[in-house]
């Protein structure tokens, strides 16, 4: 069917109105053939059958005569008797009436017949079609008549039947009545042949008249052949009127249409239709405009779309490489943190041994009060001992509490670097909040970069939730600090105290019992705080290293910030890209 494909519609169209008229010539040319001839055959059956009336009459006629008297069994023995055959037979009433009808059969265009099963008359032997009547008449007496067309002989045969009546039986009846009638023992009749026995309404043969189909077969034929000149002069005028209103309403429209779906695919959006009717090829040019007009909607509000897009790709770079400027500035900031930290972290190691030195004099001091308490006569040597001692222990506690200064000097700065982490980490949240909307506007193209946006404002807010740790741990050195220098205080209060009195027992010897248990009582608190100082620094400590690791998550942090905002950097470049393709797109269209 490809080459019915490659037709105009044009030719489609005409074709297959020719076919249809064709075809429906051809089914009325049939019909006026069939009825043409059914006609011609109605004509003939009335024609036969007017024909077998007028042998019937004769018959009938000669019957008459006959019941007149006009011809008689007398009459018809002495014709016998004469051997004049031919008169006999011209008194028979059924011989009398196909004589008459068979002299106007060659004028009339027919053959006539009278046949029979078992004739006297060879000549009337049936055929096959004949046989087949009489077989009919016989077994359906009150048939009349009976027609049927002879393929063969291309004729139409119409018989009806001869029935046996009281005249008949002279010649027909009971040959036992030869004598009587013929003269004769023989059962013969009067024209020498045997009589048969019959009765009265016995079937005795059939007219037959055959008429010729040739003739009105011809006229068929040229009715026929005068209709198909009507119809095909009439097809040619529709063909012509049907291409005319095709051309005007169907063909030219469609070219139209045609043209502009091929302005549309070469990008022209400029093409408007006028349309001209409101049947289908209106709907059709009607649904061009509008397809047109809303492709061209379409692409102008794409146009304006990835002029935003550009926009939007623009700013996310720009922002990209802000919030990159910030997260490397978080990094190296918390490297500083970090330098700090592990200076405080030394500072407070220093410390803790300054205390053990501490705690080791005060078991000393303890010591020499106990030889004291013991050994009244070394009284002056161990205070001078304890003397020198208290001041030992004065000096460390001293160098205790200018550490403790360092250490809230450095928990300070501690202080500084993270509150400015958390204004680094403020600013990328904003930033990472400015992504979020431009990716926003974005639409779908900025749905990737929507993601890394909400990453990196989630490692701003663990940011900042890891500078709010480091700001507990700070302020909690910070009172552990103010701890430790009360308690540097108090032993140095206590030193002075010890070296006081340890002029008092070079002075007098009558308190030296009290001082020593003044200073025994003062040792064992020196030693208590000289314990809880020793924790203090421990827990600072151990809030170094703490402050530390936070400040090696705060730089984790800062590192997967960078990482991410390549990562947002990329994305914004293949945004530009695939916007400056969608442009390259766009300007194939004319709007």
């Amino acid at each position: 069917m490809k080459w019915f494909q490659r037709i105009g519609i044009r030719s489609k169209l005409l074709g297959i109105v020719a076919v249809m008229l064709l075809g429906l010539g051809a089914v009325f040319l049939w019909i006026f053939n069939s009825r043409v001839k059914s006609t011609a055959h109605n004509e003939m059956l009335s024609q036969a059958s007017r024909i077998v009336d007028t042998a019937e009459s004769v018959r009938l006629g000669m019957e008459d005569k006959w019941k007149s008297e006009v011809f008689t069994q007398e009459i018809l023995a002495d014709f016998a008797s004469k051997g004049e055959t031919e008169k006999v037979l011209a008194t028979v009433p059924i011989v009398t009436a196909w004589t008459a009808v068979m002299r106007r059969a060659q004028e009339g265009g027919y053959e006539f017949k009278t046949p029979k099963f078992n004739p006297r008359n060879p000549a009337n032997e049936p055929d096959a079609v004949e046989s087949e009547a009489l077989k009919l008449f016989a077994a359906e007496p009150d048939r009349k008549s009976y027609s049927v067309v002879d393929k063969e002989k291309n004729a139409v045969r119409y018989f009806r039947p001869i029935r046996l009546t009281s005249e008949c039986m002279l010649c027909h009846g009971d040959p036992k009545t030869s004598k009587e009638l013929w003269n004769n023992d023989d059962g013969l009749d009067p024209t020498g042949y045997h009589m048969e026995n019959l009765a009265v309404g016995d079937l005795h043969g059939a007219y037959e008249v055959t008429q010729s189909l040739d003739a009105s077969n011809s006229a068929a034929k040229a009715a026929v052949f005068n209709g198909a000149l009507v119809i095909a002069g009439a097809l040619a005028v529709c063909c012509v009127i049907l291409a005319w209103l095709l051309n005007y309403s169907l063909i030219k429209p469609l070219l139209k249409c045609t043209d502009a779906f091929a302005r549309l695919v070469s990008g022209d959006l400029r093409t408007k239709l006028d349309v001209t009717s409101e049947d289908e090829v209106g709907r059709l040019q009607a649904g061009v405009n509008a397809l047109t007009d809303r492709m061209r909607g379409m692409i102008l509000k794409m146009q304006h779309t990835s002029q935003e897009l550009n926009q939007v790709s623009g700013g996310l770079s720009e922002t990209a490489v802000r919030v990159e400027g910030a997260a490397s500035n978080t990094s190296l900031r918390s490297n500083t943190v970090a330098a700090a930290a592990e200076q405080m972290n030394v500072a407070m190691q220093s410390m803790g041994q300054s205390l053990r030195q501490v705690g080791t004099s005060v078991q000393s001091v303890t010591s020499a009060t106990s030889r004291i308490s013991a050994n009244a006569e070394s009284v002056a040597k161990n205070s001078s001992e304890a003397v020198t001692i208290t001041k030992q222990a004065s000096s460390l506690a001293a160098d205790g509490s200018e550490r403790i200064r360092e250490l809230g000097i450095a928990t300070a700065g501690v202080g500084k670097i993270v509150d400015l982490i958390e204004d680094i980490a403020g600013q990328t949240n904003l930033l990472a909040l400015n992504a979020t909307i431009e990716s926003s506007r974005a639409g779908e193209a900025g749905r990737g970069f929507a993601v890394v946006a909400t990453e990196v404002q989630q490692l701003a807010r663990r940011t900042s939730d890891a500078t709010t740790g480091i700001r507990d741990e700070i302020e909690s050195i910070q009172r552990i600090a103010e701890r430790v220098v009360a308690s540097i205080k108090s032993i140095e209060e206590v030193s002075q105290l010890v070296t006081n009195k340890a002029d008092e027992i070079s002075m007098s010897a009558a308190e030296q019992e009290q001082a020593i248990q003044t200073v025994v009582g003062q040792l064992s608190e020196i030693a208590n705080n000289t314990e809880a100082v020793s924790a203090g620094v421990e827990q600072s400590v151990s809030a170094a290293q703490e402050v530390a690791e936070k400040i090696a998550e705060v730089s984790t942090i800062a590192t997967e910030t960078s990482r991410e905002v390549n990562a947002t950097k990329q994305a914004g470049g293949e945004i530009q890209r695939v916007g400056g393709e969608f442009n390259q797109l766009l300007t194939e269209f004319s709007v």
